[in-house]
């Protein structure tokens, strides 16, 4: 359709007109007010980027001016502009809104176009009415206007132009919908200070505009609490005691508060926004953040003051007023320090003990670490004599094992020890961390090429803290006037962002020759060249939330040729804009993290890295040597049959292991405490390897190495074949000692290069004892001792790849002899001295006396050097040497 021109009317009929099209700012409030006032803005149009979302683009402004007469009346109608929310479609920080019915947030035109088809049916028009009004002044812009202008608007009587008005009296001109149903274009909201001249009455419900406050800790800090939420050990919720009498007081108010106001249909809170949520299990009120929309009438929270979730109605949710928001969120998100899940996830046993030990129980909680998700905190129970660590009686019972440190994936601040303020803040800097094999909801903000791109995580406490972050780093800049900031490399500060004109951290990249800076946005991805005098030293308050914007890049795929191909960059951010995706970290490094992003927004779950490849926009990063056919490199890898190897221990030497596997006293497995950083990298480049095979048949042989695909948690490692059939094989994880039965589809050729590190698993056998069919009497005894227990071991004899070992376990009286315990309760008996050298033999576990072996090899040896007589001998010169081998 053609575009009408702009239509500017200075008479009784544009008055009549204004109010139909031209839309209020502020919401309406549980009395259903109707009468929203709005006059001219400076800027009538924004335009909005599409690859950095929740920036809007630079206003442009046009050098042609016209004016209209000074009213009073006609500028006491203005009200103050609204504050900023969540988009409706991305969940990120938006100042923008639907101009119809003023409740809907957006980032940009964009994501309101995009959501215009479901928005629509439950778009409500706010009822406007200027009847009131003495001024016969009014300004309006047709629907169907798709042109845009940028106007400076002259009061003639003051030569002031409109703004320089008070900012308080400056409203929103926005367009409206038409018949024809396309969608209402979004208003942009304006300063803070009209917020402070203009207070929100207490009483008026509101969602959007409320910002979450949430418990500030600090490492050391120490407090009596309970723990409301366990997910896992690695992801709960405490509660301060301190803080219980004003969440019950605070509780009482909500349900009165949520009582006495009715459901409306209209209320339809974006993600990310707080409101009052009705709790399935006892129909009470409590505070609560939409995370998500399920449907589109139902939609999931999370309990701000408990951290559990919900899946409740529209009719169960009630918007919050701004007094019920004073009390910070009760819910403080920790990671149990010092364990991990002992075999990469955490089970349902493991959870379920945790949970055991911690309900009803007033606990002692010390923050030891900070991470972007919460404190790492210590638990102990002084309930009781002595005080009991948490983390250490998972550890004891096996629901645990001891973590080890991770690398970070991005580098921290400099640790120079100067005590200089810009070196403090450097240290101070902290990006969010990631782990290997971690899976995170994710959304892509800043895009180069699929090889360089910026993420930030979809967490509700994450963007309302950045949101609120954003403000107060704005009102303080905005104070702040330029002072002599003499910026490095390196160093976090303040910078102003020139398409959207707020202010946001940085990290300084470089300083040009002609003094501009250029600076990367930490919470984006984004990076701009900024004058000096839009630089701002930053204060250190504005450092404890990790910077937000995670640098990613595809794994298992690689250009074409030396640089990316443009249409696979456009295909990607076409993929990845404005959606919530899931992103499973596959490597990591100190400049990012590798990943593969599935989107799962459809019901056919689609990965990027895949659809790209389909495309041929891409290539898959193959590792394995590509002259070979796919026959050879099979042949290849499967010459790792006798390409392993295990740890090389010596006799008599002694280490501390935590043991993994227990099949009998004659087999079990241990892998050794120390030493797991160079495993840990080789572990981070096979999964890549794996990822990128191509799956081929592949049937290994007994004893032969290769991938494992663990069930536990989807993850490669390397393994050992125990038992082959032609469906199935069971395998030994070479560096971890326990055992699987997989489908011959999860197990991959592994390549000797993967094989340089010796597996870590320690094949023990206990020494002292007499050999024995163990009875299952035995063989509990034993795992109750042994099973995922630290001990010491000593070697006392190799056979093979089997240590002769002696195990030592520390219990409260001291070291005891594991052998000589079972000996005592009579499970076993002592070993004769002939006997004292068994051999592993096989998967058959059977031991034999070594003198048999030695008569073996000497019956061997034997029958060939009588074979060299009777073949090349001299008869005359052996005779009386073969009458001696033969007697």
């Amino acid at each position: 359709m053609m575009a009408e021109p702009l239509n500017l009317q200075h008479n009784e009929v544009a008055d009549a007109d204004l109010s139909n099209r031209v839309t209020g700012s502020s919401m309406e409030d549980k009395t259903d007010r109707e009468n929203c006032i709005a006059a001219a803005d400076k800027e009538n149009t924004v335009s909005h980027s599409n690859w950095i979302n929740g920036k809007p683009e630079k206003l442009q402004y046009s050098k042609g001016a016209f004016s209209i007469c000074y009213d009073k009346s006609f500028l006491s109608l203005l009200v103050p502009p609204p504050k900023g929310g969540t988009c409706h479609r991305c969940g990120l920080f938006g100042k923008l809104r639907c101009s119809q019915c003023l409740q809907t947030y957006y980032c940009s035109a964009d994501c309101q176009r995009k959501d215009w088809p479901a928005h629509r049916v439950v778009c409500d028009p706010i009822k406007q009415n200027l009847s009131n009004s003495k001024s016969k002044t009014g300004v309006y812009l047709k629907e169907e206007v798709r042109l845009s202008f940028a106007v400076d608007v002259v009061l003639p009587d003051s030569q002031d132009c409109l703004n320089k008005v008070p900012l308080e009296m400056k409203p929103h001109l926005t367009s409206g919908c038409d018949d024809k149903g396309d969608c209402p274009k979004v208003s942009e909201n304006h300063s803070k200070e009209s917020e402070k001249t203009f207070p929100e009455d207490e009483d008026s419900p509101h969602c959007a505009d409320s910002v979450a406050k949430f418990v500030s800790l600090s490492i050391g800090d120490e407090f009596s609490g309970v723990v409301s939420h366990v997910k896992n050990p690695d992801t709960f919720f405490c509660q301060q005691m301190q803080n219980a009498r004003q969440l019950a007081e605070l509780e009482a108010s909500v349900n009165e508060y949520c009582d006495k106001f009715p459901s409306s249909p209209s209320f339809r809170p974006a993600a990310g926004n707080v409101c009052c949520a009705q709790f399935t299990e006892d129909n009470l009120w409590y505070r609560a953040a939409v995370t998500a929309y399920a449907s589109e009438d139902t939609v999931l929270v999370d309990y701000m003051d408990y951290g559990n979730s919900d899946s409740l109605p529209l009719a169960r949710l009630r918007p919050i007023i701004p007094s019920l928001m004073d009390l910070p969120a009760q819910a403080i998100r920790c990671s149990l320090a010092g364990v991990k899940p002992p075999l990469g996830t955490w089970t349902s046993e493991g959870i379920s003990y945790m949970k055991k030990l911690v309900k009803d129980k007033v606990l002692t909680v010390k923050v030891v670490d900070k991470e972007s998700s919460g404190s790492v905190v210590e638990l102990t129970d002084a309930s009781g004599t002595p005080a009991v660590n948490i983390s250490s009686l998972l550890i004891k019972e096996g629901c645990a094992a001891e973590k080890l440190s991770m690398a970070s994936p991005a580098a921290r601040g400099s640790d120079d020890e100067q005590a200089s303020e810009d070196t403090t803040k450097k240290r101070m800097c902290k990006w969010i961390k990631l782990t290997l094999n971690q899976t995170l909801s994710v959304i892509v903000c800043t895009v180069y090429n699929p090889g360089e791109f910026y993420c930030q995580i979809s967490n509700t406490h994450e963007l309302l803290a950045l949101n609120s972050l954003n403000k107060s780093l704005s009102e303080y800049c905005e104070k702040t006037p330029p002072d002599v900031f003499e910026p490095e490399n390196g160093d976090p500060c303040c910078a102003f962002y020139s398409e959207d004109g707020n202010w946001y951290r940085g990290v300084v990249q470089n300083v040009t020759s002609d003094g501009s800076v250029r600076v990367r946005f930490v919470d984006y991805g984004n990076t701009e060249e900024v004058p000096l005098d839009n630089i701002r030293q930053i204060s250190a308050s504005f450092l404890n939330l990790p910077f937000q914007a995670i640098k990613c890049w595809l794994s298992g795929i690689k250009p074409g040729n030396s640089k990316w191909n443009p249409e696979a960059t456009k295909r990607f951010h076409m993929y990845t804009s404005g959606l919530e995706l899931q992103a499973t970290v596959t490597s990591l490094s100190e400049d990012g993290a590798g990943v593969v992003l599935t989107d799962n927004s459809t019901d056919c779950p689609k990965m990027i890295n895949e659809i790209l490849t389909s495309e041929n926009l891409v290539v898959k990063e193959i590792l394995q040597d590509q002259n070979k056919s796919p026959d050879e490199s099979v042949d290849q890898k499967a010459t790792s049959l006798g390409h392993w190897k295990s740890i090389e221990l010596a006799v008599d030497e002694t280490m501390s292991v935590w043991v993994t596997e227990v099949v009998s006293p004659d087999l079990f497995y241990a892998v050794p405490n120390k030493g797991q950083k160079k495993l840990l990298k080789e572990l981070i480049s096979l999964e890549d390897y794996c990822r990128s095979c191509n799956k081929q048949p592949f049937q290994p042989k007994l004893g032969e190495a290769c991938c494992a695909q663990f069930s536990g948690n989807g993850n490669w490692y390397r393994a050992v074949v125990l038992e082959a059939s032609q469906s199935a094989v069971k395998v030994l994880y070479g560096d971890y000692g326990s055992t699987e039965t997989l489908p011959l589809s999860k197990v991959l050729p592994i390549t000797d290069s993967y094989l340089k590190l010796p597996f870590q698993t320690i094949t023990c056998s206990l020494a002292g004892i007499e050999k024995a069919e163990w009875s299952p009497l035995v063989l509990d005894k034993l795992k109750k001792l042994l099973l995922n227990q630290y001990v010491t071991i000593t070697v006392k004899g190799i056979n093979g790849n089997v240590n002769l070992v002696t195990v030592e376990k520390h219990f409260d009286n001291g070291y005891v002899n594991v052998a000589d315990k079972l000996l005592k309760e009579g499970l076993v008996t002592s070993c004769s001295a002939e006997n004292s050298h068994p051999e592993h033999q096989g998967n058959g576990g059977e031991t034999n006396c070594c003198c048999m072996e030695l008569k073996v090899q000497l019956e061997k040896h034997k029958q060939v050097l009588l074979f060299l007589l009777n073949k090349f001998g001299n008869p005359d010169g052996f005779t009386d040497m073969k009458n001696l081998l033969e007697s």
